[in-house]
């Protein structure tokens, strides 16, 4: 009696067996995407149902096996992966060995911190809110010896370097900022430093200068006429009147354009060097910092084509005022 029912039902299981593998293997298969991302916290029957719905493996049953086989099961790594085009045995190195898509972002040279958030937020790295809060009170000056000489209400406007950026796996607004001013300690270099510490400057001061050229001008060659001219003034205790450190505030601020508002970043109203960095300058701007050319001008202006026009003296400056700008209104 017992040997009826079991044939049968023997029979039963192996018909179902059968009916689930020709399901598992023909069911339609998806067109493959660019990347596959594995979430942090997947297990491994998540993963191979993941691969299966989007047409990467063929049998989610045959993956697990393998899996266990190889003795992966607890092994695949979160992550975002080009899987496209190979066969299981490929998927799983690439799962266990982490080889995932390197993500990316870029900094340009004059970005601020405020650019640079919303980058990152549009990427989808970190809350703009949450780097912004980084930048702006996050205490790195233990770990860098290059913020020993930035102001104490100062952010790290300034050292997050222009570059191209790889990101590391989950990151968060610490990690990213760190990311940045790791390169930064590269890329300003003992000899960097020499130069710097030899004209009696400080790493904060030619930031803060550096940031102005990078706004202020283009080539090499100009930033550092334009580095000349505003050290001349500094040391002639004449404002510098620097127009984009006044943007700068009333950006960051929501204020309206303003050369009589109460601000340390207001260089027309007062002399000397702003507060600290407007912006997140490139090398070429802090060379020209380091290396400022002395030449008899004392204004500079940039005509609507980008180019630096110099003058001698004040009315040669507003004659050129007239030429260049003010027909080109």
């Amino acid at each position: 009696m017992i040997k009826k029912i079991f044939v049968p039902l023997i029979v039963a299981l192996v018909v179902l067996a059968g009916f689930a593998l020709v399901f598992e293997f023909n069911t339609s298969k998806q067109q493959q995407k660019d990347t596959m991302t594995i979430l942090r916290g997947e297990n491994a029957l998540q993963i191979a149902g993941d691969l299966k719905a989007e047409g990467y493996i063929s049998s989610k049953i045959f993956f697990v096996l393998e899996l266990v086989k190889s003795g992966n099961f607890k092994n695949l790594k979160a992550g975002v992966y080009d899987l496209k085009d190979i066969d299981q045995t490929e998927i799983i190195y690439k799962l266990v060995h982490a080889d995932t898509v390197a993500k990316t972002f870029t900094v340009l040279p004059g970005w601020d911190i405020k650019d640079i958030a919303a980058v990152l937020e549009k990427a989808d790295f970190a809350k703009s809110d949450d780097f912004l809060a980084i930048a702006k009170t996050g205490n790195f000056k233990s770990e860098y010896d290059f913020l020993a000489d930035a102001a104490a209400s100062s952010t790290l406007e300034g050292y997050l370097f222009p570059d191209t950026y790889e990101i590391p796996e989950n990151p968060g607004a610490n990690d990213l900022a760190r990311l940045m001013l790791d390169n930064f300690g590269k890329k300003i270099t003992p000899d960097i430093r020499a130069a710097i510490t030899k004209q009696n400057k400080s790493i904060y001061n030619v930031l803060t200068m550096a940031s102005m050229l990078e706004k202020e001008v283009k080539t090499l060659e100009d930033k550092k006429v334009v580095a000349g001219i505003l050290y001349k003034r500094r040391e002639a205790k004449m404002p510098l009147q620097v127009d984009s450190t006044l943007l700068y505030f009333a950006a960051g601020n929501g204020k309206s354009i303003n050369k009589e508002i109460d601000s340390p970043y207001n260089t027309y109203k007062y002399a000397g060097l702003p507060a600290g960095p407007i912006c997140n300058p490139g090398l070429e701007s802090i060379e020209a910092a380091i290396e400022p050319l002395d030449s008899p001008y004392w204004y500079y202006l940039s005509a609507p084509d980008g180019a630096t026009i110099f003058s001698k003296n004040y009315d040669e400056h507003l004659a050129n005022i007239a030429k260049y700008l003010t027909k080109s209104k």
